[in-house]
């Protein structure tokens, strides 16, 4: 079946899409690492570094890692166009670093119970980005930054105002178009957590549980206004800063249901516009 994937890629792909399942379900229910391999080998996903709908297998992921590479990336998304507008793949982007897309919902669990590959870790960008090998450097910062003072003013107030839901906050500057991201330590058991048990828990909880850290971009023009806003209008301040929270938790796939947010989101809304 190898050999046939690359002599026949066309024939292969049409193989994949009927019983490409029951491949991925061979990895979760076996209990040897060396056939989980050899079954991994026969998967396929597209690629940050393709185009759309060109697909690429582990093995030739890991023939082309990067110098001082040593984790296969992946970033599970509903689409390619939510994959690449993700603020976690937005952080390694600029890396010019590949990542595999899984689009199914399944995926992230076949690659947490595969875990690795040729000896090559299977990791999620948002475990990665969690990590954080690169913290900032707060007497360094861009110069469209916020100053060191606000940025830990800002803190403060927000462990403060999220108390219950963000487990700590601080800042990051790989990010560039998204004013924040959360991280939980295993991102993808997490999300496994939400949709099978989440229900049966309290928010508070499910919080605990979680331990959601919130990542800050303090180049970022609502991360800039919210500073101000923290002091001259706390109550919209708080309103803005749930909101955000909310919006991250969304991003990151740790939100079953959304409806609740929209309570918090009209509020907001209200607030805004009561001068108007």
């Amino acid at each position: 079946m190898n050999d046939k994937s690359q002599k026949e890629p066309e024939s292969y792909e049409k193989f994949l899409k009927d019983y490409g399942l029951f491949l991925k379900e061979g990895i979760v229910t076996s209990h040897e690492q060396m056939e989980k391999e050899e079954i991994a080998k026969l998967l396929r996903f597209e690629s940050s570094l393709k185009p759309a709908g060109e697909k690429v297998g582990l093995a030739e992921y890991c023939g082309k890692l990067k110098e001082g590479q040593r984790d296969v990336f992946y970033l599970a998304a509903p689409s390619r166009a939510l994959a690449e507008a993700s603020p976690y793949f937005e952080a390694l982007h600029k890396k010019d670093v590949e990542v595999l897309f899984c689009y199914e919902p399944y995926d992230e669990l076949v690659l947490m119970q595969l875990r690795e590959f040729d000896r090559h870790p299977l990791t999620s960008i948002e475990k990665e980005m969690r990590k954080d090998k690169e913290k900032p450097d707060l007497s360094n910062l861009e110069p469209d930054s916020l100053p060191r003072t606000e940025i830990e003013s800002l803190i403060s107030w927000l462990q403060k105002s999220l108390a219950g839901k963000a487990h700590t906050v601080s800042v990051t500057q790989r990010l560039d178009t998204h004013p924040c991201v959360v991280t939980v330590e295993e991102m993808a058991a997490a999300r496994h957590f939400i949709r099978t048990q989440s229900q049966q828990l309290p928010e508070e909880s499910r919080f605990a549980l979680l331990q959601p850290r919130l990542e800050l971009n303090p180049r970022h023009p609502i991360i800039k206004k919210l500073s101000k806003l923290s002091s001259s209008n706390p109550k919209l301040a708080e309103l803005v800063a749930n909101q955000l929270f909310s919006n991250a938790m969304v991003m990151a796939g740790l939100v079953e249901d959304p409806r609740p947010l929209l309570t918090g989101m009209n509020e907001l809304l209200l607030l805004a516009l009561e001068k108007h």
